[in-house]
């Protein structure tokens, strides 16, 4: 008996490629890194402000009291990373869901690259027309102020405010380009379904047409055709070249 691959129930992620699978995980392992990274900045700066006399009262505690500290903080942090393992495969599906929304209409309309393109190349011009008016309307101090809330950071932060510092920044810049892509594949979507419908209705209102045509005498169809074209169907008792090539469009026998 021939062997059998092993089979499988289809997932919820089966509907996506693996390309839309990869930038999914890319977004959702660059957010859980961001907020990790603000995890580590706010313990670093908890511990840079907790006051040298509570180590010294850890450090007078029996050996098993500072076992149990560590091992509750220790504890506390796998929790965390088990309810991430948890939730990673929900993480993923819902990440796909808002970023590529329907997954199977868009599998329609993938010979659309040049819309999708130029969908793409629109959205970066509108993010650079109104970033270039917030800066335009800023009033004249806040360049200065920048200046001298950058040089208060430098002169007050430790290394936990840095740490947050750059875990927030960065969560802000995923944040920005997953808006974007997210606005680029709905956008899309929503282009190409007005396109698609306007090409059903053309392509019912042809079929409702041939079968008017085909119902028709042969004179109505000679006078339909001077009525649209402006020019006669016959000429010496043929056919003309441009009446057989109307009939050809409308499938008229």
């Amino acid at each position: 008996m021939p062997r059998k691959a092993p089979s499988r129930e289809t997932g919820p992620l089966d509907e996506y490629s693996t390309w839309d699978i990869r930038i999914a995980k890319a977004f959702y392992y660059s957010f859980i890194a961001s907020a990790l990274i603000m995890v580590v900045g706010i313990w670093v700066t908890i511990l840079a402000a907790v006051d040298p006399e509570v180590w010294e009262q850890y450090v007078a505690l029996d050996l098993g009291y500072q076992v149990a500290i560590v091992a509750g903080f220790v504890t506390g942090h796998l929790i965390i990373l088990v309810l991430f393992y948890a939730l990673f495969r929900g993480g993923i599906v819902r990440m796909c869901r808002m970023i590529y929304k329907n997954r199977l209409v868009a599998q329609k309309w993938e010979d659309s690259t040049y819309l999708r393109w130029l969908m793409g190349i629109t959205l970066v011009g509108i993010y650079v027309t109104v970033i270039s008016l917030i800066i335009g309307f800023l009033p004249g101090g806040t360049l200065q102020f920048i200046s001298d809330l950058w040089l208060w950071a430098v002169e007050t932060f430790n290394v936990g405010h840095w740490i947050l510092w750059t875990g927030f920044v960065v969560f802000l810049f995923i944040l920005f380009f997953f808006v974007m892509f997210v606005l680029w594949n709905h956008g899309v979507y929503v282009v190409l379904r007005q396109v698609k419908s306007i090409e059903e209705e053309e392509v019912i209102d042809t079929e409702i047409r041939r079968d008017t045509l085909n119902k028709m005498s042969e004179e109505d169809k000679q006078a339909e055709y001077k009525k649209e074209t402006g020019k006669i169907a016959q000429y010496r008792g043929k056919d003309t070249r441009g009446y057989k090539n109307w009939k050809k469009k409308y499938g008229i026998k």
